[in-house]
């Protein structure tokens, strides 16, 4: 009768267990706590923050294309550049600043860096 008694104890003393593990370990597979949705949330608002920072350079970008690249070929030239500068000078001077490689065109990652982007 001990002995059956003894494992009716230790039958009760694992479940009382089990009912303590079983749900801080599904919570932690859930997401864990405050603090993970905490850093879910900061990593998820980075992500918005970096897409609208994309969004506008592409959006600068195509706006100073739109007005400067007079044969909509996706680059300016430096007459296109020109084209409705007062100070042509300067303007020549800012255009060669910014065509790096020196080809007389300016690419769209040479109109970005021009842009501040």
């Amino acid at each position: 009768m001990n002995k059956g008694l003894n494992h009716m104890k230790t039958l009760v003393t694992a479940l009382l267990l089990a009912l303590l593990i079983v749900p801080a370990e599904a919570k932690k597979r859930k997401g864990g706590g405050k603090a993970q949705r905490e850093a879910n949330k900061k990593a998820q608002m980075e992500k918005k923050k970096e897409k609208e920072e994309r969004e506008n350079r592409r959006d600068a970008i195509a706006e100073f294309l739109k007005r400067k690249d007079g044969n909509k070929d996706g680059s300016v030239t430096l007459d296109e550049y020109l084209a409705d500068e007062s100070d042509k000078q300067a303007a020549t001077k800012t255009f060669d600043q910014y065509n790096k490689n020196r080809d007389r065109y300016l690419s769209k990652s040479e109109i970005q860096k021009m842009l501040g982007l």
